[in-house]
């Protein structure tokens, strides 16, 4: 089980063009119906999506405000209100289309990375909203800098505390039962170490398994090349592969295009399942109005892929999903103690493969000579 995450994108933003989806081409912009331009390869800088920016967006359900977002127009252009083509990232369309792909997933929370990677390995936020301060260390955990803070709701008030926490994750349940996992992320020094959640987890951080179960994505490399991945992975970019804005969306198809091949060439392809998703919508538009659980959830869609030998074949699942059925399939599949604190009533995403189906053989893709770019040269500015 590969839970491969990356960065800031909405369905309508990279699968709005997929033929069977619920997609779009067209954007409301405050009430005008507008022909969405293509989204260049790399933007100039991010787009401001912590939870007010996110509200601006979603207007109550109306979905016509993501140009009001800092940061939403960039030489003069509105970037918010755009989508990528087939021809741009042809190995995901190609993904989507061999093996299955969730068009009513969404965010759990209305809110950028920091509380959305939370759910991603616990099913719940633990009421954080954002962070902010994260200089000079790359830190979004128990090791950042003094200035660094998480906003957290408590009752309707929010408060900033420090960026540790304890709380049950997935890797609890999997150290109860005996199952093995690592998470592939970068460590400190570079800018994806933002990303490595279980730095905020207190237990986890301050373990010996922050040492061998927290490893930098070279160690996929050589565990699949070893045949001893274990059996719950989490794997996460660098900046430049991320997609994050201002990162080249080619550079990060390419490198996830790099790893899937070397799974589908290793005899581990076999009885893997790969859920590649996007960790929030990352300030672009969205025609669906997510559903409203509470005033910070849910979040816009964002592609959620499932690749494996299993895969129910051209699948475009409309059923409503969100990064919670990911826990509770993988709880489900490992029967795991169920040991952490979230609302299980939600749909599993396994529906999306048949374990009875003749293994279908992996899909090799080649990767593209993308546009020159240059992440987090002048003008970068990343946020959250």
């Amino acid at each position: 089980m590969v839970i491969l995450i990356k960065e800031n994108h909405s369905f309508d933003n990279l699968f709005g063009r997929l033929r069977g989806a619920d997609g779009t081409s067209t954007a409301d912009v405050f009430g005008t119906m507008v022909r969405m331009p293509v989204t260049p390869d790399s933007l100039l800088y991010n787009i401001v999506h912590q939870p007010p920016q996110a509200r601006i967006a979603v207007d109550g359900g109306k979905m016509d405000g993501f140009s009001k977002q800092p940061g939403a127009l960039q030489h003069g252009k509105d970037v918010a209100d755009t989508q990528f083509t087939r021809k741009q990232i042809p190995a995901y369309f190609a993904y989507a289309k061999y093996f299955g792909i969730a068009d009513h997933f969404y965010s759990t929370i209305l809110s950028s990375s920091f509380p959305n990677r939370f759910v991603l390995i616990s099913g719940q936020s633990n009421h954080t909203l954002s962070i902010s301060g994260v200089a000079p260390l790359m830190s979004w955990g128990c090791d950042a800098a003094s200035s660094s803070y998480a906003q957290v709701d408590r009752n309707g008030t929010v408060a900033n505390v420090r960026p540790c926490f304890n709380f049950q994750t997935l890797a609890d349940e999997a150290n109860a039962a005996g199952v093995s996992w690592k998470y592939y992320v970068p460590r400190p020094g570079h800018r994806g170490y933002i990303w490595s959640t279980f730095d905020a987890i207190k237990h986890i951080r301050y373990s010996s398994q922050w040492q061998t179960n927290v490893v930098p994505p070279s160690r996929f490399d050589a565990d699949v090349k070893s045949g001893h991945l274990p059996a719950i992975s989490w794997l996460s970019a660098d900046l430049a592969f991320s997609e994050h804005p201002p990162a080249s969306e080619c550079a990060g198809e390419n490198w996830t295009v790099q790893k899937l091949n070397e799974l589908m060439r290793s005899p581990l392809w076999k009885h893997t399942v790969v859920i590649l998703t996007w960790d929030d919508y990352g300030g672009f538009y969205d025609h669906v109005a997510p559903p409203v659980r509470d005033a910070y959830s849910l979040g816009p869609r964002v592609p959620a892929i499932v690749i494996s030998p299993y895969a129910r074949p051209h699948t475009i699942y409309h059923r409503r999903l969100d990064f919670r059925s990911i826990m509770k399939f993988v709880e489900d599949q490992y029967g795991l103690p169920q040991t952490m604190h979230y609302n299980r009533g939600v749909r599993s995403l396994g529906p999306m493969l048949n374990l009875h189906q003749s293994p279908r053989p992996p899909l090799i893709e080649k990767k593209l000579s993308c546009p020159s770019s240059n992440p987090g040269g002048p003008g970068y500015r990343m946020g959250d």
